[in-house]
């Protein structure tokens, strides 16, 4: 076997071996950007996915947004998620009225203890500060 792999690799051109070598490279160095939670990396492969995603629904970006904040909050998604699909539907154009109201809608369908446990990551994600008493910088900023 070992015979075999060496006239495999005998047969590569330079040519073959310097791009694998580069793609190995490259590799490399994504993975350890996101090992080492490279913002940039990260947000990178994410946005590539999101996008992918959304070009293969049938679904336009904000209906995709308002989707997925109905699926993290009925599966606990991370802050992080929240922050992708709460800012996607937004840009997409989604107001902050209707991003809660994908909240309350799916409320009877998770359950209340799943819903209460949405609201507080949805409200990060929004820029709301929940703990704040009512007019001292309670209120949301993102409309």
């Amino acid at each position: 076997m070992a015979t075999n792999i060496q006239q495999r690799n005998d047969q590569r051109t330079d040519d073959q071996q310097t791009n694998d070598q580069q793609a190995n490279d490259q590799q490399r160095d994504r993975l350890r950007d996101i090992s080492e939670s490279d913002d940039t990396a990260i947000a990178d492969l994410i946005a590539i996915r999101v996008a992918e995603a959304v070009d293969d629904s049938d679904l336009d970006a904000k209906t995709f947004g308002l989707v997925n904040l109905a699926a993290l909050a009925a599966t606990g998604g991370d802050d992080a998620s929240y922050l992708l699909h709460v800012s996607a539907a937004l840009d997409a154009g989604a107001s902050v009225d209707e991003v809660i109201s994908t909240l309350t809608a799916v409320g009877p369908n998770i359950g209340v203890f799943r819903m209460v446990a949405a609201a507080e990551p949805l409200a990060t994600a929004l820029g709301v500060n929940i703990a704040a008493e009512e007019g001292n910088g309670g209120g949301g900023s993102r409309e």
